[in-house]
């Protein structure tokens, strides 16, 4: 029995540290899923904790980046065109940095101090693949852009500065670099590759609380502009930028940095984002043809007593609705197509949310659209406002409202669309009704005109037929002596419309007077015999007359050599000023004024003459100034080994050009262009007796001669042939004007206007050309010649103009007889001539009628092709802003 007990008792305790074992052995298991497994995690659950241990390595390395960026001294961000900051490359994640060759750029880069306050300054430039500045095409000049950047340890700050792009650039490198007193913070500038834009292409601006509504507007016809050219390519006429209203708008400060900007869309924008720089930068804008389009049912409220409040179209009224009914002559109106079916009517899914507008005095309703839209002129430009909303789903998706955006919204021309097939179907053709070989003309893409750059000027892109190289021709299979040419398109001017052009005809014009008026002059035999008569006079008898009263006759012979000193001294001084042998200052300028804004755009032409060598430096009293060395002509170029001089444009208290280097005894131009503010406006009115009778009054603040006042009837607008030159079609058009002569018109006066009679030019004249030299005879001194820009004053956009050509004008013009304020040329020259003539554009016409196209695309598709407005991109992809 106790061996048995004995047994049981060992074998139980061999079960019992069995379990143990296997106790000590689960127990992990068991602490990890709990008693019995029942508080095992879900696959949701485990999810969940992969995704926040995933966010939590994330976090880490996010703040492992931050404290090594830490640890540098600077933080310097990406140098980018303010205007497409918004537009982002999806791969790269960074701006897409488009800017249009031969226009200035505003640009902006981020920068953060992080071991202490830093004060010194960013340059930029243009540069090549070595990283040199580009050479100013016909000068001996490079030139660099500079700015202060005053960073405080810690904070992050934008700064901002002006480039001007190259126009004969084919790719473009644009270097940046932070320097302070001792210099260079970095080892080598940062370089970064900045896109081109095509001649014909602009911006399209969206500011709007909800930006992403307005997406659809990249995906339109009106925007692509689908056409296929010789090498293949489609170019969109629009690059769309989507800004959110609420933040920062990518707006510049200076208008003339606003020249690649086509149209603004206004969706309750928060008006504290814009600075007072850029408000007065925008109403420029408009003034010199640019349109605004405010989505009225969400912001005409808040525009009552903004900065836009006197050019507004509309006022609000009561809120509204529109139904079906309401928007029948609108959808019947433009969707009626000459050549094709008609559209269908706009289907109301639900009645459409508006305002009543209250249209103001000299505001007009679009065609077909009343109650709807309405416009009105300011300036060259125009604002347009809506009762609906811009991005009403229903209109977005009706067929027929590319039609309506093309021709009402933007203002443009009537189009023709086509499919062109040779085996394959090669795509939608989109051509201009009357101008099919202008389809990519910058006259039709933007309605900014700026009269110093773009007067008498072609933007058009050609294809045209060039040779083939030997070599070229066997890689193509054509034999080596067979000649052989291919199509390839070329631009008349590569920025377009708009382009700082030193070769525009008013660029020729301002040189052609600069160099005559700044050139060497000989003294004539006149001069030499008045200082002989006068010298002989003083010596002889009056020497001899003062002596006698005094007594002391024999003192006249001690007294001649002192004159005879004196008298070559004073010889040489007035040879000197006659022949421009110490520093002198010429200048000839172009300033043109747009209704009633009481500032002007002001183009200078600047020859400085020095006979010995030296350094100038040219300072403006106006931020918005932009300078450049101006070319003595298009054919000098440096030689190969010639070191160029390097000017740089300065943005700092004021702009400045600085270091003008002038050889001894030559003569260096300045190009300049600025915003001029005036005491008010040169202003055209009608007499509240008689409207009829109308009144010019000069509130400018400077006093005018040489007025005459053109007016010019827009109906008879001429258009140019092929064949005719630009001599022919001036005459032609001329003969069409009529005008009043005024001759003076101060500061503060003003003057009725008699019966405007026909203008009578004789052949090689200019208009009141008897007039003007009556003028002349009676001024004090003999003027500078500017007939080479009074020509062009006297020239009007024609039919080649689709959105200007046909409008009537009022315009003044006539010349200030000195150099205009507002640039101070260091060191000082002691003789300084000038002229400026006057261009204002009183009282412009409407623009033509707007038209709905000659037919659509889907009277040309193949069937089943899907509209392209019923899937607007996706408002949280990343990659909306590269659809383009």
């Amino acid at each position: 029995m106790r061996s048995e007990s004995r047994q049981t008792s060992s074998a139980g305790s061999a079960l019992c540290r069995c379990w143990l074992l296997l106790l000590l052995v689960l127990a992990p298991s068991i602490s990890l899923t709990g008693c019995g497994g029942c508080s095992q995690q879900t696959p949701t659950e485990q999810a969940a904790e992969r995704k926040a241990r995933e966010l939590k390595e994330i976090e880490e390395a996010k703040r492992k980046l931050e404290e090594e960026r830490k640890s540098k001294p600077f933080i310097v961000g990406h140098l980018t065109p303010l205007l497409s900051e918004n537009l982002i490359e999806a791969e790269a994640g960074v701006s897409l940095r488009l800017a249009k060759p031969g226009h200035w750029a505003t640009t902006v880069q981020p920068m953060k101090a992080n071991l202490g306050d830093f004060e010194g300054r960013v340059t930029i430039a243009a540069v090549d693949a070595r990283g040199n500045p580009l050479a100013i095409p016909h000068t001996s000049y490079e030139m660099t852009s500079s700015r202060p950047a005053v960073l405080a340890k810690g904070i992050s700050k934008r700064v901002e500065n002006e480039l001007l792009i190259p126009s004969d650039a084919e790719k473009l490198n644009v270097s940046s670099e932070l320097v302070n007193a001792t210099g260079s913070i970095a080892d080598l500038p940062s370089t970064e590759p900045w896109t081109l834009m095509p001649s014909h292409q602009y911006f399209l601006m969206v500011l709007a609380r909800e930006p992403a509504r307005y997406a659809f507007l990249k995906v339109t016809d009106s925007v692509q502009g689908p056409y296929e050219d010789v090498n293949g390519s489609e170019q969109p006429h629009y690059r769309v930028v989507l800004a959110d209203g609420n933040k920062p708008l990518p707006l510049p400060p200076n208008v003339l940095t606003w020249t690649s900007v086509a149209y603004v869309v206004w969706d309750e924008v928060n008006l504290d984002q814009l600075d007072p720089a850029q408000r007065e930068a925008l109403v420029d804008w408009i003034h010199w043809g640019g349109r605004l389009m405010i989505n009225g049912p969400d912001s005409l409220d808040a525009l009552r007593g903004s900065f836009l409040k006197e050019y507004l179209p509309a006022d609000a009224g009561e809120r509204t609705t529109f139904d079906q009914n309401a928007l029948e002559e609108f959808s019947t109106g433009w969707g009626t197509r000459v050549d094709g079916k008609p559209t269908a009517a706009i289907s109301v899914t639900r009645p459409w949310s508006g305002v009543e507008l209250q249209p103001r005095a000299g505001a007009k309703a679009l065609p077909f659209a009343d109650k709807l839209f309405y416009e009105r002129s300011v300036g060259a430009g125009s604002i347009v406002v809506s009762a609906v909303q811009l991005a009403e789903r229903d209109l977005v998706n009706w067929p027929g409202f590319d039609g309506f955006l093309n021709g009402a919204l933007l203002r443009r021309p009537p189009r023709e669309f086509s499919v062109e097939d040779d085996g394959a179907w090669t795509g939608l053709q989109t051509r201009w009704v009357g101008a099919h070989d202008r389809v990519r003309d910058a006259y039709f893409t933007t309605p900014l005109r700026w009269f110093a750059r773009d007067a008498a000027t072609s933007a058009n892109v050609r294809s045209v037929s060039e040779p083939v190289n030997g070599l070229q021709n066997q890689q193509l299979g054509y034999p080596m002596g067979q000649p052989y040419a291919e199509m390839t398109l070329k631009p008349d001017r590569a920025g377009g419309l708009g382009e700082w052009n030193e070769f525009g005809p008013v660029a020729d014009a301002g040189r052609n007077a600069l160099v005559e008026a700044a050139g060497v002059r000989v003294p004539g035999a006149s001069f030499v015999v008045i200082c002989l008569a006068i010298y002989l006079v003083v010596l002889v008898p009056l020497n001899w007359m003062v002596f006698y009263a005094l007594g002391r006759v024999e003192w006249a012979w001690v007294s001649a050599p002192l004159i005879a000193l004196a008298g070559t001294f004073a010889v040489v001084r007035q040879a000197q000023l006659d022949i421009g042998f110490v520093r002198s200052q010429t200048e000839i300028a172009v300033m043109e004024l747009q209704g009633d804004l009481p500032r002007g755009h002001l183009t200078r032409f600047t020859a400085i003459y020095s006979s010995l060598s030296d350094t100038y430096d040219l300072e403006f009293e106006n931020s918005s100034a932009v300078a450049s060395p101006f070319p003595r002509d298009d054919r000098w170029n440096p030689a190969i080994g010639d070191v160029l001089s390097t000017v740089a444009f300065e943005k700092y208290d004021q702009p400045r050009l600085r270091g003008v280097e002038v050889s001894s005894a030559t003569t260096q131009m300045i190009h300049s262009e600025q915003m001029l503010p005036l005491d008010g406006p040169i202003r055209l009115s009608s007499q509240s007796n008689n409207p009829r009778l109308l009144q010019v009054d000069n509130e400018s603040g400077f006093d005018l001669t040489d007025v005459a006042i053109v007016f010019r009837d827009g109906s008879t607008a001429v258009k140019r042939a092929a064949s005719e030159s630009s001599a022919e079609v001036q005459r032609e058009s001329w003969s069409k004007l009529k005008g009043f002569w005024i001759g003076d018109l101060k500061s503060g006066d003003g003057k009725l206007l008699q019966k405007l009679e026909p203008l009578l030019v004789a052949e090689g004249e200019l208009p009141f050309a008897d007039e003007r030299a009556a003028a002349n005879k009676l001024a004090s001194s003999e003027p500078l010649n500017v007939d080479p820009l009074l020509r062009l004053a006297f020239w009007f956009p024609q039919l080649d103009d689709p959105i200007h050509g046909a409008r009537d004008e009022y315009r003044l013009i006539g010349r200030i007889n000195k150099v205009l304020p507002g640039n101070v040329v260091s060191p000082a020259a002691s003789q300084s001539t000038g002229s400026s003539v006057v261009i204002a554009h009183l009282r412009l016409g409407e623009a033509a009628t707007a038209e709905p196209d000659r037919n659509s695309p889907r009277d040309v598709q193949p069937a089943g092709r899907k509209n392209a407005y019923e899937e607007p991109p996706a408002e949280d992809s990343p990659a909306e802003e590269q659809e383009q």
